[in-house]
């Protein structure tokens, strides 16, 4: 006999000594009659108690706060939000410098959304002259001013 002939028997041979073990063992198990029924286990599952549900509603009333197509998708300004107020001035909130170039971000009165702004850009009154680390210089009129990040009170406080 070649050696693949006798390769591929004692191979058989193997696999038909797995199958004949396998099917000692799955006999030798105590399976409840099943009346008809497959031999998988059934899970059911319980409903959730009280405590569940109201954890689940309170879910469902936070999203239903922030409504799927509403632009910013946040829950509305309270009154005391200083973050929020519409009559604040442009300010610079970062700075980032490496070989992309140099960009600035600047949050402006009524816009939820950042300016990203290069080295000769136009920000409001602004005209962005030089951005460098932690810093960005700006002209208005005859005024140049350097500006640093600014962030909003509700990031400032403090982490304990």
């Amino acid at each position: 006999m070649s050696r693949i002939a006798s390769g591929a028997l004692l191979a058989c041979a193997a696999l038909a000594a797995t199958i004949v073990w396998e099917a000692q063992n799955f006999s030798e198990l105590d399976l409840p009659e099943a009346g008809g029924r497959s031999l998988t286990k059934s899970v059911a599952h319980t409903a959730p108690g009280p405590a569940a549900r109201d954890v689940a509603q309170g879910w469902v009333t936070t999203a239903l706060e922030r409504p799927l197509f509403r632009e910013n998708r946040r829950p509305l300004p309270v009154s005391g939000d200083s973050a929020s107020r519409a009559d604040e001035p442009t300010r610079l909130t970062g700075v980032m410098t490496g070989p992309f170039g140099n960009r600035a971000l600047f949050l402006t009165a009524g816009n939820p959304k950042p300016i990203v702004a290069q080295e000769g850009s136009h920000v409001g009154d602004f005209v962005v002259l030089l951005i460098e680390p932690g810093q960005a210089v700006v002209q208005s009129g005859e005024t140049t001013r350097t500006l640093q990040p600014v962030f909003a009170e509700s990031s400032k406080k403090s982490r304990h």
